[in-house]
């Protein structure tokens, strides 16, 4: 294959600040299609990016445009539909986080993967980061031991994202800042852990700032050209997950769209032979040797950009057919997870048995 011909689905500002840059940055790629249904903003990216083909229907971009990959980067119920009507039509397909808002969506996008024969990937983008890759290099060589317990969280302080648009509306977006910035934390940390069968999740959900919301500035301001808010906020801006693992390890998950709290990306590790911890200070692994305990701090390459990694690595997999770093099994997990985290918020905090999803 020569130049891989790429078209996006969606031109809101994931599209905008980063697909559209880390696939410009890619060498032997080329994006010739965009499709959104936003007139406006469609001729102002398409415009801006350079991109020849434009279209207000997606499927017309999938039946007209001569590609051969495309980017979802939509709303979260959206997902679902697109990524199985791409496979369908022979495309390979990277879908933005979350790739599914049931375990059914994503068992059903991932049976449409494997039919197709073509390169499905879940946009985790922090999977790519330097501190990840340190981390997972450490564990895939034994360094940690067995991961037992892991916690984690993505916390923003005032950070709800288009506040009034379909982020904050729950029948297109399926939750709130567990679906947008929770599922990064419980992707990676899970990842980490060696992806082990989850067995159970108890969760807890809350939106104690429904009245004096306010709008985080994500997406940017630029990257709303014509889009029509409907004022909704049914969402939750915290959350908090509790999972056990068929192996006996555990995770506890936490995300806050807002809070009166300290910001931060963070997640500890627990391993029968060694730990971490990585937050905004840096990454710091505790281990133990030759009888003494040892702290090592490893330098991380923080001008990794997440995106062009992750696009990258998609280009790759088409390329020379390589597995994709985010697997069918694991995004059908995650999917469960935050599913069940929902369900058990809805019962009271009641557990709820992945097995019964």
């Amino acid at each position: 294959m020569e130049t891989i011909r790429v078209g996006i689905i969606g031109a809101g500002g994931i599209a905008q600040y980063g697909h559209l840059p880390a696939f410009r940055n890619t060498p032997g790629v080329e994006v010739v299609a965009i499709a959104d249904i936003n007139e406006k903003k469609l001729a102002h990216v398409a415009e801006k990016f350079g991109i020849p083909r434009r279209f207000t229907d997606y499927r017309e971009m999938l039946e007209q445009a001569d590609i051969d990959a495309v980017s979802i980067c939509t709303p979260n119920y959206l997902h679902r539909e697109m990524s199985i009507n791409s496979l369908n039509a022979g495309k390979h397909v990277l879908c933005e986080k979350p790739v599914a808002v049931t375990g059914e969506d994503a068992k059903a996008i991932i049976a449409a993967a494997e039919a197709s024969g073509k390169v499905f990937m879940g946009a985790f983008c922090q999977r790519f980061s330097g501190a990840s890759q340190i981390l997972k290099k450490f564990i895939q060589d034994g360094k940690f031991g067995d991961i037992y317990y892991v916690k984690g969280g993505y916390i923003r302080r005032r950070g709800i994202p288009g506040l009034g648009g379909w982020f904050t509306t729950k029948s297109l977006s399926g939750g709130g800042c567990m679906l947008d910035i929770g599922v990064h934390a419980l992707d990676r940390m899970y990842w980490l852990m060696g992806a082990p069968e989850p067995v159970a999740v108890s969760g807890a959900v809350y939106q104690a700032f429904k009245d004096n919301a306010v709008d985080g500035g994500w997406p940017p301001l630029d990257t709303r050209i014509g889009d029509v808010f409907a004022g909704i906020n049914d969402v939750e801006d915290m959350a908090s997950g509790y999972v056990q693992f068929a192996n006996g390890a555990t995770l506890v998950l936490e995300a806050s769209w807002a809070g009166n709290c300290e910001p931060n990306f963070y997640m500890q590790l627990f391993g029968t032979k060694a730990g971490a911890m990585e937050d905004s200070r840096g990454l710091k692994i505790f281990g133990e040797e030759a009888g003494s305990l040892l702290d090592i701090e490893p330098q991380v390459d923080t001008k990794i950009n997440t995106y062009e990694a992750e696009i990258a690595h998609f280009v790759d997999c088409i390329r020379e057919g390589k597995k994709p770093l985010t697997t069918p099994q694991e995004i059908i997990n995650v999917a469960k997870i935050i599913e069940a985290v929902y369900r058990s918020a809805e019962q009271n905090g009641q557990q709820i048995k992945i097995s019964d999803l």
